[in-house]
């Protein structure tokens, strides 16, 4: 049986719980949190930390000396602990406890989904954690050295590589249902990537296509909590088996076709493996397919977990992360590149940048900074990484995002094959470098 714990603003909600706060033993000692607003790497060891364009939203077991903006809670039984990222309404979301920084703190009834409580999949979620997590305070610079030495792209010559459209598209069909597939000898189609079923398929499809690309594969199972789930890797060495570049997406889906989110990512990140088979690699390349970032990146949480653990995040040089690659309704060209001036993530989006511009593929970068993709999973230890995504957050949002219409006819097949163009040329400046 696994005990749920949520914490609560000050003392009026123990009141319902307990009767009195005032001494009368009637409920078990609550401990204190707290949820604040600091500067940039200001604070290493933490429950959560979120980040801001110039800080970090942190929670921790003791007061901040200080914090910009400081809540303190308290725990409670019956519900659990969220931090949601917005944009938040001006009115107070339901169980919202505090606001710092531009998050809310919302207490979730245990067994509730976050988003159901909250009305809402619009929203990012993250659960307060139960175990701290130690950040190193000098973050890694892309190319070595200490934070900020690398503000710019890396020097010499991009090698050529091109995305295959017809790959592109063939993939994405299949992925996302609108042609059946061959899986385990028989013909399916995976309809949605949300139930254990459409992920088990999703995955065997998956491996299907790494192993024809000659990359080995293998699956992680993971348990978080009440989640338990299975990511997969597929991985080419590189002539330095101690560097290698991580290139992710997430696989699974709001029980919908997910086309764009994210099925979108996942085939952009398998197109650039394509394109790459024959490149010879200075830096290892390794495909990470994340399960269950629908219901808060449990799948890159517990994979950068996993590496933190077993010591094998110092040998990551960034991660590039493809969050919808598909969506350009208005033939503006923006696309963002994610990094929220997060350790020196920067210097990671500058290579994908520069990458688009030599090229001249008619992409324009706009600014927007935002934990709700598995690229945040990695900041909080310190490892450069960025979300490339389409104007997600600007003038040209898919209006169905997370809904049943997210299907291949809203596709814009030129210009997701000029974003992951850019990708996959950043990605081969860095594994040849």
């Amino acid at each position: 049986m696994t005990l749920h714990r949520t914490w609560a603003a000050g003392c009026a909600v123990l009141v319902a719980l307990s009767a009195s706060c005032a001494g009368e033993p009637s409920a078990p000692a609550t401990q204190e949190i707290h949820v604040s607003l600091v500067g940039k790497g200001t604070v290493s060891t933490f429950l959560n930390r979120l980040a801001t364009p110039h800080g970090h939203v942190v929670v921790t077991r003791a007061a901040v000396d200080g914090a910009q903006e400081s809540a303190a809670l308290k725990e409670e039984l019956g519900a659990s602990l969220h931090l949601v990222e917005g944009p938040l309404p001006l009115a107070a979301l339901p169980g919202e406890k505090a606001r710092v920084g531009g998050f809310a703190v919302v207490a979730v009834p245990t067994g509730q989904d976050p988003h159901d409580w909250l009305g809402s999949h619009r929203y990012h979620t993250e659960a307060i954690a139960e175990h701290e997590v130690v950040a190193p305070r000098a973050m890694r610079a892309l190319r070595g050295g200490e934070r900020g030495e690398n503000r710019t792209a890396l020097d010499g010559e991009t090698p050529e590589i091109t995305i295959d459209a017809a790959f592109l598209e063939a993939r994405l069909k299949e992925l996302s249902g609108a042609t059946p597939v061959n899986v385990g000898g028989r013909s399916v189609t995976i309809r949605e990537r949300g139930s254990e079923n459409g992920r088990s398929l999703t995955r065997t499809w998956l491996k299907q296509q790494y192993q024809a690309l000659g990359l080995t594969v293998q699956e992680h199972t993971y348990r978080s909590g009440w989640n338990q789930g299975v990511n997969v890797t597929a991985e080419r060495r590189g002539a330095d088996p101690s560097r290698v570049l991580i290139l992710s997406a997430h696989y699974d889906s709001v029980n919908n076709a997910g086309a764009d989110d994210d099925a979108s990512g996942i085939v952009s990140s398998l197109a650039i493996a394509h394109a790459l088979k024959d490149t010879p690699l200075n830096i290892g390349l390794r495909i990470v397919a994340f399960d269950q970032e629908e219901i808060g990146l449990v799948g890159s949480n517990a994979y950068a977990r996993l590496l933190d653990r077993d010591g094998e995040l110092s040998q990551v040089v960034g991660v590039l992360d493809l969050e919808m690659t598909g969506y350009d309704a208005n033939e503006d060209g923006k696309y963002h590149v994610i990094h929220c001036n997060e350790n020196t993530s920067a210097d990671l989006g500058a290579v994908v940048e520069a990458a688009a511009t030599r090229a001249g593929l008619g992409l324009v970068r706009t600014e927007a900074c935002t934990n709700r993709s598995d690229h945040a999973a990695f900041w909080r230890y310190g490892t450069p990484a960025v979300a490339v995504s389409q104007d997600f957050f600007g003038n040209d949002g898919n209006p169905c995002y997370h809904a049943r219409c997210d299907t291949v006819d809203r596709i814009n097949w030129d210009y997701m094959r000029r974003l992951t163009q850019a990708v996959g040329l950043a990605a081969a400046k860095i594994l040849t470098e």
